[in-house]
């Protein structure tokens, strides 16, 4: 990851994800939540959670750069869907990554940030 940004291929298109701090507080006031509440939202509902952060990411990634972004999230969920589901190593990138970016250059202290990791197999 340079700069924050990230490239992961989500079934067969490339994109741009751009995770540093400023895209995290734009991500938690759009969804009004705190970054404990995000965590637990995505534990408690990965489907509806982990596509709205995927796309939040990759939009902001184009905004940031002045480049037309024309997918929805329902096009992220279908992406997901094809790739195999929440348990897709697309979406295990996104969310080392974004767990790493929480996590960059900040003090370690115990209890502050927890890892987040996809969903286990059923």
């Amino acid at each position: 990851m340079i700069n924050n940004n990230v490239k992961i291929t989500v079934h067969k298109t490339q994109f741009d994800f751009h995770l540093g701090s400023c895209f995290i507080g734009e991500l938690l006031g759009n969804l009004d939540l705190g970054i404990e509440e995000l965590m637990q939202e995505v534990t408690k509902n990965p489907f509806k959670t982990i596509p709205i952060m995927m796309h939040k990411s990759a939009e902001y990634y184009c905004v940031r750069n002045k480049e037309e972004f024309t997918y929805t999230v329902y096009d992220f969920e279908d992406f997901i869907d094809a790739d195999g589901g929440i348990q897709a190593k697309s979406v295990e990138k996104f969310l080392q990554a974004f767990t790493n970016s929480m996590t960059k250059d900040v003090p370690k202290e115990e209890g502050t940030v927890k890892k987040i990791k996809a969903p286990k197999k059923s």
